[in-house]
């Protein structure tokens, strides 16, 4: 449901730039002036926020190893489509969906008893989302004359939501055996979870021309705890292995900017 709403999102954004482009305000520059179409690619990498957290399940058989986003999964690509909207010469609207990709990793979580490792061969992790928000530019002779008067640094802040398809990991184990379980276990840690999404970001802007420029900024990201899965984890004594889902980024993203 929130894939398709968000492909609905992309082609009002597109349609609504082109009316609005052709319209013009009483005694003011016409309106499609004011408007933008921006896409950025960039990267989001984790540094708060576990996929296990506890160190021992509740059955005392399984040590279990803290294990966060950044040991889970790959460096992931966030993708995002927006528009931004003038309203002075100093600050935006902003508007945007992205989607984004992690590859999962596989790597020991544990052991049985302190002998048989216990390997997890986690899911990729992939994630659609919407935001709005506001950007703030800094433009005066003084910055004008230390950086260029074709580069304006910013300020911005977006919230949003965000689906979270379901995660999980195949874990495999000889001891699992011994603990009257199968030796491999596929168990789905996080269910589909729709959360909320803040961000606080920096950056500079380099107008290349009239009507394209160039962003490169940085900042913090807050992404809400997940929902649990189904009872496998639960069934083999690791329910508090999931508490501490929540996820805490420094995202550095490449943004251009196309001026209507």
């Amino acid at each position: 449901m929130l894939r398709f709403a968000l492909i609905t999102a992309s082609a009002v954004l597109l349609s609504g730039c082109s009316w609005i482009g052709g319209g013009y305000g009483s005694n003011q520059r016409p309106v499609g002036q004011r408007m933008n179409l921006e896409l950025a690619i960039g990267v989001d990498p984790s540094i708060d926020g576990d996929v296990i957290t506890t160190d021992l399940d509740n059955s005392g058989t399984a040590q279990l190893l803290r294990t966060d986003y950044g040991d889970a999964y790959g460096r992931g690509v966030n993708y995002e489509l927006g528009v931004s909207y003038e309203v002075s010469n100093t600050v935006e609207i902003t508007a945007a969906i992205n989607y984004s990709k992690s590859k999962g990793k596989t790597l020991d979580v544990g052991s049985v008893n302190g002998v048989d490792p216990i390997t997890a061969d986690f899911d990729d992790l992939e994630t659609y989302g919407a935001e709005i928000g506001v950007r703030k530019y800094f433009r005066n002779k003084t910055l004008a004359h230390l950086l260029s008067p074709a580069v304006t640094p910013y300020i911005g802040a977006s919230v949003g939501i965000q689906q979270v398809e379901s995660t999980g990991a195949v874990l495999s184990s000889d001891g699992f055996v011994g603990i009257g379980q199968p030796a491999i276990i596929n168990a789905e840690f996080y269910e589909d979870s729709i959360v909320p999404t803040a961000q606080l970001t920096i950056g500079a802007e380099w107008r290349a021309s009239r009507n394209f420029a160039l962003g490169l900024e940085t900042g913090i990201r807050y992404t809400g705890g997940l929902n649990d899965g189904d009872g496998t984890l639960p069934a083999i004594g690791w329910q508090e292995a999931r508490g501490n889902s929540q996820n805490i980024s420094i995202p550095v993203t490449l943004r251009g900017r196309f001026k209507f």
